[in-house]
């Protein structure tokens, strides 16, 4: 059975991983494709494009890992679910920080969490994940049809998926120290078990092709778009709080440090280039504005 839902995973990394691989045009780009191992148990592998024409970095990461304690951050305290013959985590995460201002960074991550019988199997699990969007530049017809692709792939599992994951996705990207979201929304769940197993995993591969097409075409829009040194300005600005959430509320990035994680991977989501300006100008101030009407507010569809 794990075997069978690890190479499922590993299906969902190299089509993503590919698929990301063509919109990269420079041949000088930073290309990295690492597998490694846990020494608690289990690995992964980590595909890294960074420096490009497209994108400044992104990240696509699968990883399998097992142990007998599990990081407090997976939520097993509220589930209370007996951990005594260890777990086995897996899943794929992804991060996209493109070059291009008009093209927002983007996040998807699908997982699945088993509990271990004495015999190593999987005898209780639940999945999450989901994906979201975050502009710069917002444009409101891509932010709507993010949306409406999101709603249109959970619907024929349950029809109020939708509605409750994109709640959650609003209420989780929150930044509360600055009273802000980290972009406009997508869908989040967690600890779902009520799918059949099979059911379970052809949801995650809904989920994870989902938010590639919906971010492919995006991305083939509006990526010719001519940008200015101030737009790019307030792109690596702006990324600085893509950061402050990563670091200081994100429970993934919270789970691969509990769980002893490979570092270099657990922060590979983080944007090679971003800046920290204390005096903003004008120009700032006013694309600023306009961007929090945007991402301040639901876009339920």
């Amino acid at each position: 059975m794990i075997k069978n839902l690890e190479s499922n995973f590993k299906n969902i990394q190299l089509r993503i991983r590919k698929d990301f691989e063509l919109c990269e045009s420079s041949k000088n780009s930073n290309i990295s494709n690492d597998s490694w191992k846990r020494k608690e148990g289990g690995g992964g592998n980590t595909f890294v494009i960074a420096n490009g024409n497209f994108f400044d970095n992104c990240a696509v990461n699968f990883s399998s890992i097992y142990g007998k304690k599990l990081p407090s951050s997976a939520l097993a305290n509220t589930l209370k679910i007996d951990v005594k013959n260890g777990y086995h985590a897996m899943g794929v995460s992804v991060i996209s920080h493109p070059k291009n201002p008009y093209i927002p960074s983007s996040h998807m991550n699908v997982r699945l969490f088993g509990i271990l019988n004495k015999d190593g199997l999987i005898n209780n699990w639940w999945i999450g994940g989901g994906y979201d969007l975050t502009p710069f530049i917002p444009i409101k017809e891509d932010v709507i049809e993010w949306h409406q692709a999101a709603k249109e792939v959970l619907s024929p599992i349950n029809k109020g998926f939708y509605k409750k994951f994109s709640n959650n996705c609003n209420k989780y990207f929150e930044i509360p120290h600055r009273n802000e979201r980290r972009g406009v929304g997508g869908i989040f769940f967690d600890n779902l078990s009520s799918l059949s197993l099979e059911n379970s995993m052809k949801m995650l591969n809904s989920v994870a092709f989902a938010y590639l097409n919906s971010y492919l075409k995006i991305a083939n829009k509006r990526k010719k778009t001519k940008y200015t040194k101030v737009e790019k300005e307030f792109q690596l600005i702006r990324r600085g709080r893509y950061a402050e959430f990563n670091l200081i509320y994100d429970r993934g990035t919270a789970f691969g440090l509990q769980s002893n994680g490979r570092i270099e991977s657990i922060l590979a989501s983080l944007p090679s280039d971003v800046k920290w300006s204390y005096k903003k100008d004008k120009n700032y101030k006013l694309m600023e504005k306009k961007l929090l009407k945007m991402i301040n507010r639901d876009w339920n569809v």
